[in-house]
Formats: structure tokens, C-alpha cells, sequence
């Protein structure tokens, strides 16, 4: 399936006409107030400085323009497999983040980036080393699917008329059909005539066990990413997620003690994410 999206993205890629951050144009700034900085020229024939300014953008675009209090840089560099952030930051604090994204296919940075650094706004890392967060682990994952998914369509709306340099609006058609080709994969659809409460009661032994079954966490990254996208303030949420120990409730548990920690405004829209899983009823 990954590799099936990958080869999609090359083929789009190269209709794509190459514009390139130059004639001394320049980028325009992140807001977002995170610090991100690109390490390493293994990137091909990318420049850092323009991987830079497109990691900033996607955070941008999955934060509102504002951390929530996230204060610790992120340093991101190539490596080949899949992406990654790391559970052990580096000496100075800062979140390690590898993405396998080179050269100029920048839908897959931004899908890659739009992922991992969910991750970190999810406050992954408080429980970085407690084996017990592997049952409820699925959840976080099929969360940042979604905003891998999420950030690719609402940068591609952007970039028709705000890209971060002059000339990459050529880019924001590539974006949409990566993030439609992703989407409508039939891996991703529920079985006909299956219910997502059904279906995650009877996936849900197989998540506990495997929180990285890429498949299922799809599914499920498919049901919440509309609800983020009918209202893209709601990312905040993801500040609140992972601050509690895990719940002995499992799923049911981990989300409610989700709600709890989220300020009132939020709690009807967690509320609607657990309807959508048929967590609600129990």
C-alpha cells in the first residue's frame, strides 16, 4: 500500500513544473512560533532552506499559526525507511525527527511532516517508555494519519494562492491528488454494510496488540478526518492527549480521560469523535 502511494506521488511529481525557491525571492516565515531546523544536505535536489521553509509551513497549517505551548526545537534530518520521531531527544532537548522524503516531491514532506509532528504535539514523549501505552497507541496513530491527510488538503487549498515561494502554486495540484489518491485507497473504506462500532470491536484485540497495523489505523484516520477538516481549530486537542497514565478502561478510558483534560469548549467535538468510533455507547 506504501508503495503504491509512493510511486503515485513520483508519477505526479513529474508533471510538475519545477519551480524553485530563487531570483532572490523570499519565503515567507512560519508563525507557528516552533522551531524547526533541517540538519544534513542529504536531501537531493531539494535545498534545506526550502525543506525548512515547507516543514514550517506545514506547521503552520496544523498548529493555527500558534505551538500551544510547545517550546522545544525540532530537528529534522533524512534517513532512508519510514519516517520517525524519535522517543529520545537530543542533548539539548530538542525532538529528533527523520522523514525518508527527498528531493522535490513535496506532498510526500508534507504528508511525512504532518504525521510525525502530530506525534509531538500529542505529548508522545510523556510516555515515551511505558510499555503499557501500546494498547491505546493505535489511537495516536490513526490521529496523525489524519493530519498527514488533513494538512496535504488544506495546503493544497492555500498554495493556489498563498505558496511559501513565488512560483510553487504550481505545486498545490499535486498536493490535492496525493491527498485524494491516499484517501480514496478501498483499504481505507469500511467493509459494506459494517458500522465503525462493529468494525473496531472487532479490530480492536488486533490494535491493542500491534498499535503500528498501518491498515486499520488508515480506517480510522478516514473516519476522524472529517471532523477536524469541518473545523481545523479543533487540532488544539492534540495538546491534551497522552497527559494521563494509561487508563485500565483501554480505549474508552484513554479518550475519556482525553475529554477531561481538553478546556470545556472542546469536549462536545472529542465527544464527536467517539460517537464516529462508537465509543459513546461504552
Amino acid at each position: 500500500m506504501f508503495v503504491q502511494a509512493l510511486v503515485a506521488l513520483w508519477a505526479l511529481a513529474a508533471v510538475v513544473p519545477h519551480a524553485r525557491a530563487g531570483d532572490g525571492a523570499a519565503p515567507i516565515a512560519g508563525l507557528s512560533g516552533l522551531t524547526i531546523r533541517v540538519d544534513g544536505e542529504d536531501w537531493g535536489s531539494a535545498a534545506r532552506d526550502e525543506v525548512e521553509t515547507l516543514l514550517n509551513a506545514v506547521a503552520d497549517e496544523l498548529t493555527g499559526g500558534a505551538a500551544h505551548g510547545l517550546v522545544s526545537p525540532v530537528v529534522v534530518s533524512y534517513a532512508a525507511g519510514s519516517p520517525v520521531t524519535l522517543f529520545d531527544k537530543g542533548h539539548d532537548g530538542e525532538y529528533r525527527v527523520h522523514l525518508s522524503a527527498r528531493n522535490r516531491g513535496w506532498a510526500q514532506y508534507v504528508y511525512q511532516f504532518g504525521h510525525e509532528l502530530c506525534h509531538i504535539l500529542s505529548n508522545y514523549d510523556h510516555r515515551a517508555h511505558d510499555t503499557t501505552r501500546r494498547t491505546t497507541q493505535w489511537f495516536e496513530e490513526a490521529l496523525c494519519e489524519a493530519a498527514g491527510l488533513y494538512v496535504l488538503r488544506s495546503m493544497a487549498v492555500r498554495w493556489r494562492t498563498d505558496a511559501p515561494y513565488p512560483g510553487w502554486e504550481a505545486y498545490a495540484p499535486s498536493l490535492a491528488s496525493y491527498a485524494e489518491h491516499l484517501v480514496a485507497e478501498p483499504h481505507r473504506r469500511l467493509p459494506a454494510g459494517t458500522s465503525a462500532a462493529s468494525w473496531l470491536k472487532s479490530t480492536l484485540p488486533r490494535l491493542s496488540a500491534d498499535p503500528y497495523r498501518r491498515g486499520d489505523n488508515e480506517v480510522v484516520a478516514n473516519l476522524l478526518l472529517p471532523h477536524f477538516e469541518r473545523d481545523s481549530a479543533r487540532w488544539v486537542v492534540l495538546r491534551y492527549l497522552n497527559l494521563e497514565a494509561v487508563s485500565a478502561d483501554g480505549i474508552a478510558g484513554y479518550v475519556r480521560e482525553w475529554r477531561e483534560e481538553v478546556p470545556d469548549e472542546h469536549r462536545a467535538f472529542i465527544d464527536a469523535l467517539a460517537s464516529t468510533l462508537g465509543l459513546a455507547e461504552g
